[in-house]
């Protein structure tokens, strides 16, 4: 199976712009914010999707994946423990992990960190 990530990502786009529990979100491309993990021994970067801001103001580190290889689970279990970090330290605001599988399910998983909901179910992608 070959995901068409861009397309699933345009479709998330369009649904974080239409959640209204999302305040702003913002795609994160070429911002610089890069969570340190290892893979295959080595230290490499990764590079989440997006970045989100909530109505209860809690920062969710989004993640749209079609398929979890051992390479996005590393990377998926780097990001929880760097939100565990960063919320322990404080000073940042509350920051959640959220790795998406099914991007028509987007707008259904963010409601576990908003006040408002999305309730509207699942989004079709066109």
């Amino acid at each position: 199976m070959v995901a068409d990530t861009k397309k699933w990502e345009q479709s998330a786009a369009f649904l974080l712009d239409s959640h209204s529990g999302v305040k702003r979100w913002v795609k994160n491309d070429r911002l610089g914010f890069t969570i340190p993990y290892r893979q295959r021994g080595l230290l490499a970067r990764y590079i989440p999707d997006f970045i989100v801001v909530t109505d209860r103001d809690e920062n969710v580190i989004v993640e749209i994946k079609g398929q979890v290889t051992d390479d996005a689970d590393a990377k998926a279990k780097a990001a929880e423990r760097w939100v565990e970090a960063v919320n322990r330290l404080g000073g940042h605001g509350v920051w959640r992990y959220l790795l998406v599988e099914d991007p028509g399910r987007l707008g259904i998983q963010l409601n576990e960190f908003t006040c408002s909901k999305w309730d509207e179910g699942p989004f079709q992608l066109t």
